[in-house]
Order: structure tokens, then C-alpha cells, then sequence
């Protein structure tokens, strides 16, 4: 099943047609209303997370969107002050521009040739410093790892918080198949405690490993705690792996349930038969932005009317999290120190 964010729709014969992603349909209306001037240039668009809100999307899909426009220069993100549409380019003296442009690169390979420096060596250093200044101003990339997309989604959220850090979720299977994922630059490799060890085999060196453990909520803890005696439980996830992840931290499921049964998403029937049959409804974290959308419509319909829906919650641990944090903001000086020079 595809992890990204996709709208669909149901026919009346039942089936499920698949149209464009979420995060296409977004970034073509904001485009328009760019390229319309219904945004005009120097407008300020609503941050990432009220824009989700908004729009009921995850923080991923209008990161991924804000990305896409701010590539094709119709947006502008400044750190710390927003986002904002991107204001037309000064085009009345292009000719002059260029030539005090050509007249700087002169004067400094003369300064360079006078230190005894050739050309290859001027080229060098100068591709060495458009690096260096490329660096200190882009985010800390980080590639979050793991087996299943409801822990990857757990980090990747907790990750969204940090402004000066982006995150790309990669699944441990993809990386088997092609290490040479973990070869795109990133900073840092994030994944769950018990995978760091076989992670490191597909790492490179210069590149850090760090574990991150992830606990339930204590609401979720006592939502499951306040499951009526003898009710019959079903628990929903999207992926196999997760339902162990629940078993070991949440086994409070257990203590009131008459019947307890798990299910996997991705049937749209199959899934809408197992919420009728259960009195009470466990879901994995982040479902309505892993699954297809008439999917994920069925726990807001007349379907759980009188039914108790526990809708898990999980987050990295604190220490964790401190962790985590304090490297990134290491790096983050690290990589702006350049600046300061």
C-alpha cells in the first residue's frame, strides 16, 4: 500500500478509483492562485501546520507541497519569519548585472593568481565555497528508518516540531533492497532502538546512527484500561509489525475485552465488516494519512455510532527526544558557523 496521501473516490458499482495524490491537488490550486494573482507577490501564506489544519491533511503532505513551489520559485521560506510568495525579480538592468557579476569573478581569480593558484585550483575552491554557503543554509536532513510506516510516522511527526530539521521516512525493506538510499546527504539516520544494530551494516560511516525509543501515551493507557468487561475488541492497523508494537506496549487492551481480534487496513469491505462486529475500536497511530481515504472515512460515519473508537497515540520518549534535539542543534551550528566567518 502506497504511504502517501491519496484521493479517491467509490463508484456505484463498488469500486475503488484511485485519482491524483493530495499534496498534487494542493500545489496545483496554489499555483494558480499565484500565477492568477489572486496571491499577489510578497503575500504571506499560512504556516505549514495551520494550512494542515485546515486543509485536514498531515504535515508531511504540505511540507512536500510548500517544497514543490518553493523549487519552481512561486514561494520563498525564510526561516523564522514564514513563507511567503515569491516577489518578481528586478529585470530593468539584466546586461549590468551580469557584467559587474563577471567583473567580481575576475578580481578575485587575479587575487587568486597572484597567490600562485592555476585555474583548476581557482575552480576548485570556488566550487568548495558555493558548497560550503549551499550547506549553511539548508535544513538538517534526516532519514527516518523503519519497518513499519506507523513508526516511521511516529518519529517523522515529533521531527516535524524542529524547524531547521526535515525528515524523510524510508522503509528498512527499501533499504535492503537498495542501500544506496542512505547515500543522499542526509546528517543524521533516526530509527527504533531494537533496528540501530542492523541498520549500521547499510550507514555510511561519516554518517551517525541514532535510536530513538517510542512508548504509548497515558491516554491511550487508560482509554484501553476503561474498555467495558466482556466487550468485543478489534484492533486496526496498517501494518503487521505494529500489532506486536501494541500487544507489548499497550496490553491494557486485554484486561476488559470479551473477544480480542486484530485486522490488517487495505480491504475497503473487509474493513468495514470488522468495525460492525466489534463493540470497541483500537486504531494505529497516524491511520487517516496512511491509508486510501474511503478507508479512513469509515471511522467517521454512521459505522462507529455507539461504538468506544480509541484512536492510539505513541511518541518518541524524552530522553529521546533531548537527545536527539541537542544533536541537531550541534549540527545546525555546525553547518552555520560558516556564516560567522
Amino acid at each position: 500500500m502506497a504511504e502517501s496521501e491519496m484521493t479517491s473516490q467509490v463508484n456505484c458499482d463498488n469500486l475503488v478509483i484511485v485519482e491524483e495524490p493530495i499534496y498534487k491537488r494542493l500545489a496545483d490550486s496554489l499555483r494558480a492562485e499565484i500565477t492568477s494573482g489572486r496571491l499577489v507577490a510578497g503575500a504571506r501564506l499560512p504556516s505549514m501546520r495551520d494550512l494542515a489544519t485546515e486543509r485536514g491533511v498531515s504535515l508531511g503532505t504540505i511540507r512536500h507541497v510548500y517544497s514543490l513551489l518553493e523549487r519552481e520559485h512561486l514561494i520563498e521560506l525564510r526561516r523564522g519569519r514564514g513563507t511567503y510568495v515569491t516577489m518578481p525579480e528586478q529585470e530593468s538592468d539584466p546586461t549590468g548585472r551580469k557584467e559587474k557579476a563577471l567583473l567580481v569573478i575576475d578580481d578575485a581569480i587575479r587575487h587568486l593568481s597572484e597567490l600562485g593558484f592555476n585555474t583548476r585550483e581557482s575552480q576548485i575552491y570556488f566550487e568548495l565555497r558555493l558548497r560550503q554557503k549551499e550547506d549553511a543554509t539548508r535544513p538538517i536532513r534526516i532519514a527516518v528508518v523503519a519497518v513499519t510506516p506507523e513508526e516511521r510516522s511516529i518519529i517523522g511527526v515529533s521531527l516535524d516540531n524542529i524547524d531547521v530539521a526535515r525528515a524523510y521516512r524510508i522503509s528498512y525493506n527499501d533499504v535492503i533492497s537498495q542501500p544506496e538510499r542512505l547515500n543522499a546527504g542526509f546528517d543524521f539516520v533516526v530509527a527504533p532502538a531494537p533496528l540501530v544494530k542492523e541498520l549500521s551494516f547499510f550507514v555510511p560511516d561519516s554518517v551517525s546512527v541514532m535510536p530513538v525509543a517510542i512508548t504509548v501515551s497515558r491516554g491511550t493507557i487508560v482509554a484501553c484500561r476503561r474498555i467495558p468487561q466482556g466487550a468485543q475488541v478489534g484492533v486496526l492497523t496498517v501494518s503487521a509489525g505494529f500489532q506486536d508494537i501494541l500487544r507489548q506496549e499497550c496490553p491494557e487492551i486485554l484486561f476488559g475485552a470479551g473477544s480480542l481480534e486484530f485486522e490488517l487496513f487495505g480491504n475497503l469491505e473487509r474493513t468495514s465488516l470488522f468495525i460492525k462486529r466489534h463493540d470497541v475500536l483500537v486504531l494505529s497511530p497516524d491511520y487517516a494519512n496512511l491509508v486510501e481515504t474511503p478507508e479512513a472515512a469509515l471511522l467517521r460515519r454512521e459505522l462507529i455510532q455507539n461504538k468506544i473508537v480509541i484512536r492510539s497515540v505513541f511518541v518518541c520518549d524524552q530522553g529521546s527526544s533531548l537527545y536527539l534535539g541537542n544533536a541537531i542543534e550541534e549540527r545546525y551550528r555546525e553547518l552555520r558557523g560558516f556564516l560567522r566567518e
